[in-house]
C-alpha cells in the first residue's frame, strides 16, 4: 500500500517522550504475517512487573534465608555455583545473586512476548516460592517462637 502523505517521522523520535513511560498506541502485532516472526514490542503490562517483582522479592528472600540457614548448619547450598560466592563471603554471594536475578528480570522483560518465557516466567516464580516456603519451614525449627503462626 503506497501512502498519499508525505513521510511521517521527519525527525527521529526522542529518547525520552511520553511515550517512554505510558508506552505508544500499539500493544500488538497486528500483521498475521509478523505473528510468526519474532516481534518485540515494548509495552509492559501490570502483570508482567508484578511477576517480576513478586520474582525478584522471592530471590532475596532466597538469599537470606539461606545465609541464615547455612550460618546456623542447619543447611548448605545446593546451587554449587552460588555455594561457591558463599564460600567467598557473604556480601559476594548476595551480590551475585542480586546480578544473576537482575539479569534474569531483565531477559524475562525483554522477551515478554514470547510463549517460551511466559511458561518459563511462571515455572520459575513457582519454583522460586516453593524454594521460601521450603526454607521457611526450615527456620520454623531454628526459631519456633519466631514462626508460632504457621502451625
Amino acid at each position: 500500500m503506497r501512502r498519499i502523505t508525505g513521510e511521517r517521522r521527519r525527525r527521529p523520535t526522542p529518547i525520552v517522550s511520553r511515550h517512554t513511560f505510558f508506552g505508544g498506541r500499539r500493544r500488538a502485532i497486528r500483521r498475521n504475517e509478523d505473528k510468526r516472526r519474532h516481534f518485540f514490542v515494548d509495552h509492559y503490562n501490570l502483570q508482567l512487573f508484578i511477576t517480576l517483582l513478586a520474582l525478584f522479592i522471592l530471590s532475596v528472600l532466597d538469599a537470606s534465608l539461606t545465609l541464615e540457614l547455612v550460618r546456623s548448619n542447619i543447611a548448605a547450598e545446593a546451587n554449587p555455583v552460588m555455594a561457591l560466592y558463599l564460600e567467598h563471603g557473604s556480601i559476594t554471594f548476595l551480590l551475585e545473586k542480586f546480578l544473576f536475578t537482575s539479569v534474569a528480570v531483565l531477559i524475562f522483560c525483554v522477551f515478554n512476548h514470547f510463549l517460551i518465557t511466559k511458561i518459563s516466567l511462571i515455572l520459575v516464580t513457582v519454583l522460586y516460592f516453593g524454594v521460601v516456603f521450603y526454607e521457611v519451614s526450615m527456620m520454623n525449627s531454628l526459631f519456633p517462637q519466631f514462626f508460632s503462626f504457621i502451625h
